[in-house]
């Protein structure tokens, strides 16, 4: 039978109590462990990888490799790192201390693709704690400062609304259509398999197993529901549920239709969603049933060929940030997983912003997105 591998602790126990029973004689404590050792009754800890620590962050990286790995220049990182309000020195509860330009570019490095973090670490010249931990650190200062901005851009959607409901109705050559101003869809993003029991600080009712579960995919899930705009941004993103909940239900959790019919301006457009979302005030969805060449199939088939830029959001966010795909990773409890798809949908935008045409979905309606500025200010 093999034996267990020590932790370090257990290491430090065995061989104080060896010594202690060999009354200090050296050479007897050494015959001793051979003998554990030969007959496998002592299994060392596994050597960890060698970090080179000579390694750091190099500041004056050409723009096309910092593109490669941050997915924007180190001028671009210098913008967003004084507008998404980060301190100048990142310092973690553990007491890591680094400055915010290298803090930013590592969240970057880690999201662009499913890279081990010893990888990362032996980039930059970190320990694998210490990446992790600067990595926390930043995910949680931009997740609070800009919570607002990335469940729902109101004040952009008030200020552009007669903008996209026109760009969306000359896309749909359906010159009727003046109030539809964006589209909603939700997503799956697979998780690795929870455990099968709850920890200790979990409800008593709770089964991880069982609500992340979606019979569809048959696979662990999250749910997030987006809202996508003619310029190309995600208007909204909204998440995570469980698995197991309908579009309807997430839809109805946030109650983002209230915010819409709440507003004086907001409240006389309308979002196009799939038949999942059901029809109502400020929703409208597809007619369920429409014959072949009448008006409704025609605006059920206009419709369709413009809804699926929200698709296309998807996709961009999964290109860009390759890591979220990377399920195995996307462990439930152990890591932010909710906090870095929201935060990863908030660099895509700025992303989108950074570049002058914006991306597919915003040259596809010919209306180019806002500034960063523009688009960070949601007041």
């Amino acid at each position: 039978m093999t034996a267990p591998r020590l932790t370090n602790e257990d290491v430090f126990t065995l061989l104080a109590q060896t010594m202690a029973i060999c009354d200090g004689d050296i050479d007897l404590f050494l015959e001793v462990m051979e003998v554990l050792i030969e007959r496998n009754l002592v299994r060392w800890p596994v050597a960890r990888p060698t970090i080179n620590f000579n390694n750091h962050f190099d500041g004056a990286m050409a723009d096309d490799t910092a593109i490669h790995k941050f997915r924007f220049t180190l001028g671009q990182l210098e913008v967003l790192v004084v507008k998404l309000h980060l301190p100048a020195h990142i310092v973690t509860p553990s007491l890591d201390s680094v400055e915010a330009l290298e803090a930013l570019a590592l969240l970057c490095r880690r999201l662009a693709e499913p890279s081990r973090l010893f990888t990362v670490g032996t980039e930059f010249g970190r320990s694998i704690e210490a990446c992790s931990r600067i990595i926390n650190e930043v995910v949680r200062l931009i997740y609070e400062r800009f919570t607002n901005t990335i469940y729902i851009h109101e004040t952009l959607l008030q200020r552009r609304a007669e903008l996209y409901a026109n760009a969306i109705r000359l896309k749909s050559s359906l010159q009727g259509l003046r109030t539809c101003l964006g589209f909603i869809d939700g997503t799956k993003r697979y998780v690795s398999r929870p455990g099968a029991r709850p920890r200790e600080d979990a409800q008593p009712f709770e089964n991880s197993q069982r609500s992340l579960y979606n019979g569809h995919p048959r696979r662990h899930c999250f749910n997030y529901q987006a809202v996508v705009v003619p310029n190309g941004l995600i208007i909204r993103m909204y998440g995570p549920v469980e698995g197991r909940r309908h579009d309807a239900t997430v839809l109805a959790m946030r109650k983002i239709l209230d915010v819409l019919k709440g507003n004086p301006t907001l409240r006389q457009f309308c979002l196009y969603g799939d038949p999942a979302h059901n029809c109502g005030d400020c929703i409208s969805c597809p007619f369920p049933t429409s014959d072949p060449g009448s008006q409704e199939a025609l605006f059920n088939s206009s419709m369709s060929s413009v809804r699926e830029v929200v698709e296309w959001s998807f996709h961009i966010l999964k290109s860009l940030w390759a890591f979220l795909n990377f399920d195995k990773k996307m462990m439930v409890r152990m890591s932010p997983i909710g906090k870095l798809w929201l935060v990863a949908t908030l660099l895509t935008n700025c992303h989108t912003c950074f570049k002058p045409k914006g991306n597919q979905i915003s040259m596809f309606f010919d209306v180019l997105p806002p500034s960063l500025d523009g688009y960070l200010c949601n007041e």
